[in-house]
């Protein structure tokens, strides 16, 4: 009886090694595609939001282990018509470049280079290169994610221009280091700058896209933008 009870314990401990194994195989097989079909994202908690409007003025925020003061956003004020920058003076269509050598925004009607300013884009993860269009403007909305020691929670993020998925341009008031990377992956301006372009680029209109945006890895001194893995 002892020579059969062993060789069962044998048996069941094979049978129960397969199963774990199997279950394990099927688990991992399930995070990789998951992990495949995940899109890339700027603020990981939008991935899995609706990317609307959400003004907050009562709100709080946390930048790097830190409290912050967000400002507070006046839809009186954002509605009321006021001079768009280059409207009456230039025409053409029109076209915003970011360079990410030198952390820099150049916004271009036709030929015309109608404003310039230090941007600060992706230090924990990169922004995209390539060539986009805005898709969405939100007058201020939540952005989230990071982990850890670089985990953010920010309300009332003011003038967001969307280009790619949930990457944008918009204003910053959690930090002043402009020229510098400092984002997740979105474009982080002065937030008079951002309510300049906002006031400027246009959302998409029926069949119409949304202002060009090309974001370069380099602009060259004969304004040659350079795109090393562009995003197609």
């Amino acid at each position: 009886m002892a020579k059969k009870s062993s060789r069962y314990e044998k048996g069941a401990r094979y049978f129960l090694l397969l199963f774990v194994a199997t279950i394990s195989f099927v688990t991992t097989t399930a995070v990789i595609k998951a992990n495949q079909t995940q899109p890339t994202c700027a603020n990981s908690l939008s991935c899995t939001s609706d990317l609307s409007t959400k003004i907050e003025n009562n709100a709080k925020g946390v930048f790097l282990g830190r409290t912050v003061i967000p400002p507070s956003i006046d839809t009186k004020v954002e509605t009321a018509t006021l001079p768009v920058l280059g409207a009456s003076t230039v025409s053409g269509e029109k076209h915003i470049y970011i360079d990410l050598s030198t952390q820099t925004l150049y916004a271009y009607q036709g030929i015309t280079q109608i404003f310039k300013t230090f941007i600060s884009s992706g230090k924990w993860r990169k922004t995209p290169v390539g060539n986009f269009h805005i898709w969405e403007k939100l007058v201020a909305t939540r952005m989230a994610g990071g982990e850890g020691a670089d985990a953010y929670d920010l309300p009332n993020v003011p003038y967001v221009m969307y280009f790619y998925r949930d990457f944008g341009l918009h204003g910053a008031y959690w930090h002043n280091n402009f020229g510098h990377p400092m984002s997740h992956g979105c474009v982080n301006m002065r937030i008079v700058d951002a309510k300049t372009m906002y006031d400027w680029v246009d959302a998409p209109n029926g069949q119409t896209l949304g202002t060009a945006v090309s974001v370069c890895d380099e602009i060259t001194p004969s304004h040659q933008c350079i795109q090393n893995n562009p995003v197609q």
